[in-house]
């Protein structure tokens, strides 16, 4: 399995937003990002993600599982992140006109790009400062770390074309552009074959845990769960067998054929949620409210067929209609047939020497399944192929479990940098408070001062008076 690099850093921005003020905060909101201020802390899961990454079809755009295929959808996104995904289409130009904008934050005609450090030395450099140039400054750098991240570590400076008005940044469907990113960058790493990856992979993690049951963490105890990112504990220690995904779904596809059908189709659906849909709660936000109904059912998925007369249980030849067809594949996530077999008879699925689809992220299945054709067949075999199958134990080896040793290692540097940034955040604010302290104590000195030399001239002004008094009697 390769694994990753990758310039998405969570830590970096969560930095920046604990310095935020109260009126800082209320400007990024107005800007359509305020849910993203509510993100806690997680800890990348490299294994989880890397064997995710490897079930990614880029003719597809889905990740393919033994059942079928699923994708991340715009629902997906608005529900996660808190992003609006219905609204103006963010568009960037390759000859997009180059902007005063772009002057003032460093970039040039030439080099149309601003490094992730230079705009964080701007940012901390601005303090409690809320103006229009700040939030620009905050995006800018949200977009590299979180949202948009790149290979370079650097954020297309022609995003400050859409920042011309800050009053519509809010109009644009952001959810749906990162949606658009993070699909392009799984798509690059496949067919390039890269370990380096863009895009915002708490995302894609988050998306994990809400969509496949197996290994994910514990959910909140909170009040609030919008947006969903919120609502998902991270601590490290829930993967402590950090290969537990890959070896739970490579034990299905092994030992499907050795399976029934009903069996094996349960084992499948119940680890995976094909769609999300919103709660009551969430039904109330309005970037929510505003998604078309249709839009519910952007997923794709090959969904099991119902078997309903598995009487032919003999090498026989099942036909879907057209009709049959369309029903098994209307809506996200629902069976509308559920898988019926009358007879006691043992049945399971033939292994065909076909691919469900062409090109990397291929698998075999059983199903042949042309998304043009009017009809699938299922080749059923006699009850005698099925009796010659033997149990398959799978057996962590060595290898595995070294794997999963240095994810753990890789997770426990990603938290020692956490404690090391927090560490210097706490000696900032110590610094801060020490120097403020000591500015009190001066204006406190300097204000006894001013009193002492106040009662002297109190004092002088009555020893004058009194001598004054004398002088006159």
């Amino acid at each position: 399995m390769q694994a990753f690099t990758t310039k998405f850093s969570l830590p970096s921005f969560l930095k920046q937003v604990n310095r935020l003020t109260e009126s800082q905060r209320n400007s990024i909101t107005r800007a359509g990002f305020g849910n993203l201020l509510h993100i806690p802390n997680h800890v990348l899961r490299r294994l989880q993600l890397n064997e995710l990454m490897e079930r990614w079809n880029s003719e597809r755009r889905a990740f393919v599982f033994p059942l079928g295929e699923i994708t991340i959808t715009p629902l997906d996104v608005v529900l996660i992140l808190g992003l609006r995904v219905f609204g103006e289409p963010v568009v960037i130009n390759e000859d997009a006109p180059f902007t005063s904008l772009e002057t003032e934050f460093g970039a040039s005609v030439t080099n149309r790009s601003i490094g992730l450090e230079s705009l964080k030395l701007r940012l901390e450099s601005l303090g409690e400062r809320d103006d229009e140039f700040f939030v620009r400054m905050f995006l800018l750098y949200c977009f590299g770390t979180l949202l948009f991240p790149t290979a370079n570590g650097k954020v297309d400076s022609r995003y400050l074309y859409l920042f011309r008005d800050l009053d519509n940044v809010s109009c644009f469907a952001w959810g749906a552009a990162v949606l658009e990113d993070l699909h392009d960058c799984l798509s690059q790493r496949k067919t390039k074959r890269t370990n380096v990856i863009g895009g915002c992979l708490i995302l894609l993690q988050i998306w994990c845990y809400e969509h496949i049951v197996m290994g994910r963490p514990k959910l909140l105890d909170c009040p609030s769960t919008f947006p969903r990112v919120c609502r998902w504990e991270s601590s490290g220690r829930q993967y402590s067998t950090s290969s537990q995904f890959a070896i739970n779904f490579e034990e299905l596809e092994h030992t499907q054929a050795s399976l029934s059908i009903p069996f094996f189709y349960g084992l499948i659906y119940f680890q995976i949620l094909w769609s999300l849909q919103p709660t009551s709660e969430e039904l109330q936000v309005d970037i929510i409210r505003e998604i078309p109904q249709e839009w519910y059912s952007r997923t794709t998925m090959e969904q099991p067929l119902d078997i309903e007369d598995s009487q032919r249980a003999t090498t026989t030849v099942l036909e879907v209609d057209e009709d049959e067809e369309a029903i098994l594949r209307t809506g996200p996530g629902t069976i509308k047939h559920p898988i019926d077999v009358a007879s006691e008879r043992p049945i399971r699925l033939v292994r065909e020497e076909t691919f469900l689809r062409s090109g990397e992220g291929t698998m075999k299945h059983p199903i042949e399944v042309a998304s043009v054709r009017a009809s699938r067949t299922v080749r059923v075999p006699r009850e005698e192929d099925h009796l010659q199958q033997k149990s398959t134990i799978l057996v962590v080896s060595d290898d595995e479990e070294s794997k999963g040793m240095e994810d753990l290692k890789k997770e426990n540097l990603e938290l020692k940098e956490i404690i090391e940034d927090l560490r210097n955040e706490n000696q900032d604010m110590k610094k801060r408070y020490e120097d403020e302290i000591e500015e009190l104590k001066k204006l406190l000195e300097k204000q006894q001062r001013e009193s002492m030399l106040m009662a002297s001239f109190v004092s002088n002004l009555e020893r004058i008076v009194l001598e004054d008094e004398e002088d006159d009697l």
